[in-house]
């Protein structure tokens, strides 16, 4: 029986995977996300195709196999024997591992000077108020404010600066709190200070601690989450009943929340699992999604009031893809979708289609958003009419508009982060203060596209997956819980990314992966909380 349930999960996981690679395989692709249709697409389907999917599969199937058969046991007894190492903990601990993270990224810090920011970050200042149509409102106030600190102060630079520091701070703090985690779960002192230098080396944490983007507080919130849904799977959920906990849980779930759209669709998928799993605090799991609720129905009853409303087109991004796909290469629009459609864009504009990258189109200067917040009904009637006639041209556009999310090793230059800050007439520019020898030395280690090589999103989903399976082949529920937020963080980008390759979104992803991928291997040790 037990057998049986392995195979189970290991056909599954398989079958993901060589349906994945199958399908990236297909995809005739490039390293520029803005490219046009004509260049990307997929290739044509044959009847051989099926049996090419089948090797993929049965590949698959058997070095999953002989992977957890062979080299997982192993790994364990390598983790055993030179990983582990119990002890007390000390308060000096916690602050040499954040001083070991937060030092690195001081340099970091220094050498680009006050921090970074991209358009969007320079127009919410600009403009708080009226981008609140597009990103969170508490999100650009929260921006807006370091800003103005920085101003009162006569020196704009200086609250950028100060946004930067407090993101390094809880970023760094989060990472420790997880390091301190594992050390409790009988890490040693080698592996989790080699995880604080990793953490500090790596470029792409700093880059997004020192980033004025929404990216960076979500993330650091949904990491806090995670740290808070661990806990309480050691605990078996009697965390709920104390009071702390769950105003520290419900501070989390509000972070992730107001700091970016999809936040919502995060949470209301864990509230449903926690309601499910966590059957004896219900009444606990219902009062914070009530707190939840009312501060949510309030920012956005504010916004409604002194905005215009939110951007019907960030909602729709994948089908505004998918109707110009049809446009362009799918069955002949009748004269009514004709009308509306080259009334939203002119005609010659949706030859634009860039299938990795809707922006190309919604933000288009002729792009009549105004007229599409006017007729979300009417969009969504023709959207589901062109569907009916051209689903291959739709399935195509869709699978080449998220394929950076899901696909194993997709990457392209959209995955690393800009380190400029946009043009702008605020004050705001950078200027170190270290010699131009030091900064020149840094700019080069941390900007080299191979030390800022790191795993694609698809392929950290993609061990992800493996590692949740594994909990669920454990019957481990409660910490299959912890999983829960970021499976709905990734349904969320593959309903409505706006743009295949954007590392941003999953960003978080990068920051959980050193402590998942740990997991097995620590499986069935003295002081782990998984044990078989």
């Amino acid at each position: 029986m037990e057998k049986k349930r392995k195979t189970k999960y290991l056909i599954l996981f398989s079958f993901y995977t060589s349906i994945n690679i199958f399908l990236l395989y297909k995809i005739k692709g490039s390293k520029e996300v803005r490219d046009s249709w004509k260049t990307v697409y997929v290739r044509n389907f044959h009847w051989w195709d099926f049996f090419v999917f089948i090797a993929f599969l049965v590949i698959a199937f058997n070095l999953s196999k002989w992977f957890i058969n062979n080299a997982v046991p192993k790994l364990r007894s390598i983790y055993s024997k030179y990983c582990c190492q119990y002890g007390s903990m000390t308060r000096g601990f916690y602050i040499k591992t954040f001083g070991i993270i937060f030092s690195i990224w001081i340099v970091f810090f220094l050498a680009f000077y006050p921090g970074t920011a991209n358009n969007d970050a320079i127009f919410i200042l600009e403009n708080p108020i009226k981008l609140s149509n597009h990103h969170p409102i508490v999100y650009n106030l929260y921006t807006y404010a370091f800003y103005r600190i920085g101003c009162l102060m006569h020196n704009p630079n200086l609250g950028l600066a100060l946004l930067s520091l407090v993101q390094m701070a809880g970023m760094a703090y989060v990472l420790t709190k997880a390091i301190i985690i594992l050390r409790g779960k009988g890490a040693s002192l080698w592996l989790c200070h080699g995880l604080a230098v990793y953490f500090g080396i790596s470029p792409v944490f700093p880059t997004y601690a020192v980033s004025a983007i929404k990216d960076t507080p979500f993330s650091i919130c949904l990491f806090a989450l995670l740290i808070c849904l661990y806990e309480l799977a050691d605990t078996k959920g009697e965390l709920l009943s104390e009071y702390g906990f769950r105003m520290r849980m419900a501070l989390c779930m509000f972070g992730v929340v107001i700091f970016r759209n999809n936040g919502i669709l995060v949470i209301a998928g864990l509230a449903a699992v926690l309601l499910v799993i966590y059957k004896k605090y219900i009444k606990q799991i219902l009062a914070i999604a009530l707190v939840l609720f009312v501060a949510g129905l309030i920012i956005s009853r504010v916004t409604a009031i002194i905005s215009d409303g939110q951007l019907f087109q960030e909602q729709v991004g994948i089908p505004i893809q998918q109707t110009a796909a049809a446009v362009v290469k799918g069955k002949p629009l009748n004269d009514s979708e004709k009308e509306y459609l080259y009334r939203l864009l002119p005609e010659d504009r949706w030859q634009l289609y860039a299938p990795g990258c809707s922006d190309m189109l919604k933000w288009n200067e002729a792009f009549d958003r105004q007229y599409l917040n006017q007729t979300k009904k009417q969009f969504m009637q023709i959207w589901g009419r062109l569907l009916v006639r051209n689903p291959k041209v739709y399935a195509e556009a869709y699978i080449l508009g998220t394929y950076g999310i899901w696909g194993i090793e997709t990457r392209n230059k959209e995955q690393y982060y800009n380190k400029e800050i946009y043009k702008n007439s605020l004050g705001l520019y950078q200027q170190s203060p270290l010699p131009a020898s030091i900064r020149d030395a840094v700019y080069i280690y941390y900007c080299n596209r191979f030390t800022y090589r790191y795993l694609s999103m698809g392929t950290a989903f993609w061990l992800f997956l493996a590692v949740t399976l594994w909990l669920l082949y454990k019957r481990s529920y409660m910490y299959v819980v912890v999983t829960v937020p970021m499976w709905m963080l990734f349904i969320s980008l593959l309903l409505a990314t706006p743009i295949a390759f954007a590392f941003r979104y999953g960003f978080v992803i990068a920051m959980l992966f050193p402590f998942y991928i740990l997991q097995p291997f620590m499986a069935g040790l003295e002081g782990s909380c998984l044990n078989g």
